[in-house]
């Protein structure tokens, strides 16, 4: 008798303990929900790259081209993606743009000195003009997968669409007297 008394003494003292609380994970859940509720909309805005960025690269080929492609970012234009984590939280990300200088010589004489910017490639493929909004310019390199060639020397220059992760290039063929041609690259 005693054993069943204390067992009974036992259950009615587990019964009476359990009050209803909330277990942690519901606790943790509803902090969290109440710490977003007031912190209202966040928005997290990040630029990339973060600072300007100039990179100066001097080439000799041994088909006597000279070549010195100057890149930079261009603070003053960015593509700006943006992606809701959730209600409150949003991440912003602001591409900047970038250009290229290019100076070619040949025999120690300047045959070729443009910009590639967005204008550039704009003014040699006009079917870009609408989608120009989206994408930022990408640096301009040596083609190194064409043959060297002592007549002309291959650029690859073009675009990059954030938001998609597409990319659009052209190769810009220049010959020895500075007169250069664009052509869209298919993928």
């Amino acid at each position: 008798m005693k054993k069943f008394v204390f067992i009974m003494l036992l259950l009615a003292l587990c019964i009476l303990s359990c009050d209803g609380r909330k277990t942690k994970a519901e606790s943790l859940k509803e902090s969290v929900a109440k710490f977003k509720d007031s912190l209202g909309k966040l928005e997290i805005t990040e630029y990339i790259p973060e600072k300007y960025v100039e990179v100066k690269t001097d080439t000799l080929l041994t088909n006597g081209f000279a070549i010195s492609i100057k890149t930079y970012t261009n603070m003053k234009r960015v593509v700006t993606c943006k992606n809701q984590v959730d209600n409150t939280l949003t991440h912003i990300n602001n591409y900047r743009d970038w250009v290229s200088e290019v100076t070619i010589k040949k025999n120690d004489k300047v045959i070729f000195d443009r910009v590639f910017d967005a204008n550039f490639f704009l003014e040699n493929d006009k079917t870009i003009a609408d989608s120009l909004h989206k994408a930022i310019n990408n640096k301009v390199w040596i083609d190194d997968e064409f043959p060297l060639n002592k007549n002309y020397v291959n650029l690859v220059g073009g675009f990059i669409f954030p938001e998609s992760k597409k990319t659009l290039y052209y190769d810009i063929k220049i010959d020895n007297e500075g007169k250069y041609s664009v052509q869209k690259i298919e993928n």
